[in-house]
């Protein structure tokens, strides 16, 4: 029994100089083409949305290294079928694909380790995930990581027509003008989807392909939203940037474009963090109150849930915003990498062992219990920081409210004298 080679399998580039797009990378003196052409024995994680060329790159390596040429599939395959591959080139080194490769469990990440290191597998890891998120640092720290972009229109309409005349045997009478460019549209940047729906509109219309039976087959298609590659990411980082900058009418377009492709999940999970992040002491209620939403839309489901996570959108947008934690966290940062040079005071040591006031004064830190106000006046930080301040108000009512009765409590203890 003989199978057809789909479209986009015979379209699949056989060396350099078929890749199409990321000129970025791939140009005369980039970086990316030097270590292919090199023959650089490096690691690669390749990072993009699908259809952008990263599994043909993968076996363009292996026959300009002339190295076999493995591949294997996170999302379905498991730890026996790669020791068999591994095992399979024992005595050679192998270009070995692995798609999805976020995918992969951090134990499988690291069967892999020792491979890598001496020199038997050369890796290219295809993702549509930041690796920086997803693959152990391990693994990471042995391989180059390169950024794939979408294609544009210009990169695949040649594609469609060089499909069109050398493989579906049409002639440029035979292909309506424009009709090639919607379908590049249509696929969003995939080029694997382009040819998919060229192959599809010349099934069911041999003699031409035209602009109304384009239209009438994508009409029906759904093609401008993966929740499972970069694009899902764009929406969600779109609906948190608008939140942010206040624009209830952006958050609420994004709230539903997110909804409507079903990850409640997501939504869910920003409105727990955001109000923290955006909000702040600028508004103390209004965070609980959005991160209770947010746990109510979870319980409910869709498509109730809408409702309360509408309302804690325009709550989110309409509330005044702090940046202080962010700022708060950068000072932090500077002096806690360094907490050696700092001893703190003895008396805040842990005093739960035998002997531990005698030795070091553990547990003598007063009892804020026992004198006025209930505040101790003493050093509470560290040697060399001692009255210093990490907080600084942002200009909103609650927070100078609240930054008067931090003051008064730091005057108190440390004295006018400390403030910083």
């Amino acid at each position: 029994m003989q199978f057809k080679t789909p479209l986009a399998e015979q379209m699949r580039p056989k060396a350099l100089t078929d890749v199409v797009g990321q000129k970025e990378l791939l140009g005369p003196g980039k970086a990316l083409r030097k270590i292919i052409e090199q023959h650089v024995n490096i690691s690669l994680l390749l990072w993009g949305p699908p259809g952008t060329g990263k599994t043909s790159l993968a076996q363009i390596i292996a026959q300009e290294n002339n190295y076999p040429f493995a591949s294997f599939n996170a999302s379905i395959d498991n730890k026996t079928q790669l020791t068999n591959i591994i095992n399979a080139y024992k005595y050679q080194t192998f270009v070995l694909l692995i798609d999805e490769i976020h995918r992969m469990t951090k134990n499988l990440q690291d069967f892999l380790l020792p491979h890598l290191e001496n020199g038997h597998i050369l890796l290219v890891g295809s993702t549509t995930e930041n690796p920086i998120m997803s693959i152990v640092p391990a693994v990471r720290s042995r391989c180059q990581i390169f950024e794939f972009k979408a294609l544009t229109e210009d990169d695949i309409v040649p594609v469609l027509h060089k499909a069109c005349t050398n493989i579906l045997s049409l002639s440029d009478k035979q292909i309506e003008d424009n009709s090639l460019n919607l379908i590049a549209a249509a696929a969003n940047g995939d080029l694997r989807v382009a040819l998919n729906i060229l192959e599809t509109v010349n099934a069911l219309n041999p003699k031409k392909i035209t602009l109304e039976n384009v239209k009438s087959f994508t009409n029906q298609q759904f093609f401008s939203y993966d929740k499972k590659a970069i694009k899902h990411y764009d929406y969600l980082a779109a609906y948190s940037d608008s939140m942010a900058g206040s624009d209830t009418d952006a958050a609420l377009y994004y709230l539903a474009v997110l909804l409507e492709n079903g990850d409640l999940a997501s939504v869910v999970r920003r409105l727990r963090e955001v109000p923290y992040t955006y909000i702040g002491l600028a508004n103390p209620q209004q965070v609980t109150q959005i991160v209770t939403a947010a746990n109510q839309a979870e319980k409910i489901g869709m498509p109730k849930a809408k409702y309360p996570l509408m309302f804690a959108t325009m709550l989110m947008c309409i509330s005044p915003k702090s940046g202080a934690f962010d700022e708060i966290w950068e000072r932090l940062e500077q002096d806690s990498k360094y907490a050696s040079q700092h001893p703190m005071p003895n008396g805040l040591r842990d005093f739960h062992y035998k002997h531990a006031k005698e030795i070091t004064g553990a547990g003598l830190a007063g009892s804020p219990f026992q004198v006025p106000h209930q505040i101790a006046k003493q050093n509470y930080m560290p040697q060399g920081l001692e009255g210093k301040q990490y907080y600084f108000p942002k200009d909103n009512q609650n927070e100078r409210k609240l930054y008067d009765q931090y003051l008064k409590l730091h005057h108190y203890i440390y004295g006018e004298d400390y403030t910083k």
